[in-house]
């Protein structure tokens, strides 16, 4: 009975590391998986006021010229996107925005012209 139990245990451990990770939105959120032809990769958290994480928040990645592209938190208030080859970063503005919460600040880390990941953190104030 002992060894049907480890075995079981054995064939529950190889089933769960067989299974590929599942994420929502559809980004891996994994600066390694990025590619030249992307462009640059924005990413950052959205957090309100006191510094507690906003899932489901809506950043909005604006570029001068062309479309803008929105993406959402997840569950950590994280977000990662790409707007395009093309767009220099110091062209697009990020905005967040949650229904509830209105935007009390946005932060940009990253500053250098010709940098591959621009970080920017959105702080949301609840109403």
């Amino acid at each position: 009975m002992i060894v049907l139990i480890r075995q079981l245990a054995v064939a529950a451990v190889l089933l769960t590391a067989a299974v590929p990770a599942a994420y929502a939105g559809g980004d891996d959120y994994d600066a390694a998986a990025d590619t030249e032809d992307k462009g640059p990769s924005y990413f950052g958290f959205v957090r309100d006021h006191r510094g507690s994480p906003v899932s489901d928040a809506v950043v909005k990645l604006v570029p001068k010229s062309g479309a803008a592209v929105e993406v959402k938190t997840n569950v950590l208030g994280l977000y990662r996107s790409h707007v395009r080859k093309d767009a220099a970063p110091q062209d697009v503005q990020v905005s967040c925005d949650k229904a509830g919460f209105k935007q009390a600040r946005v932060f940009r880390r990253t500053t250098e012209p010709n940098a591959r990941s621009i970080e920017t953190e959105c702080t949301l104030q609840r109403l």
